[in-house]
């Protein structure tokens, strides 16, 4: 296999080690279970209960959970292809409330009547404004 960019030389290596990584993990799963003392009991058990559940549930139950598998790549696909509208959707709306708050606080009033200015604050100011002009 030739190998002409960086991207291909990448996506080569990293197929090896995905194939190396479930190699490992599928090699860690045996090896586990053939150092217990009854090697495959929990799997055999495991089988023999999930045969019994199917038998219960009827072949009916059997392909409504196949078709269930079948159509799961699916939704996962509708999932990502929907992401993007909900990022702008949410990032709209984010934005919205900023506009509108930013709106409400340059459009909002000074009056504000339970405010007394018992220590003179607005004498004060009208007292630097006045030098300002003066300046």
């Amino acid at each position: 296999m030739k190998m002409h960019t960086m991207y291909d030389y990448i996506t080569h290596i990293k197929g090896i080690e995905y194939i190396l990584a479930l190699m490992c993990i599928a090699g860690y799963l045996l090896f586990s279970e053939v150092l217990k003392a009854r090697p495959f009991a929990t799997v055999k058990s495991g089988g023999k209960e999930d045969l019994e559940y199917m038998r219960q549930m009827g072949s009916k139950g059997v392909w409504k959970t196949v078709g269930r598998i079948v159509v799961a790549p699916f939704i996962g696909i509708a999932y990502v292809v929907m992401l993007p509208a909900a990022f702008f959707s949410a990032l709209a709306a984010e934005v919205g409330s900023r506009t509108v708050k930013l709106a409400a606080r340059s459009a909002s009033f000074t009056w504000a009547p339970t405010v007394a200015y018992l220590t003179g604050r607005k004498r004060k100011k009208a007292n630097q404004k006045k030098q300002e002009e003066k300046k």
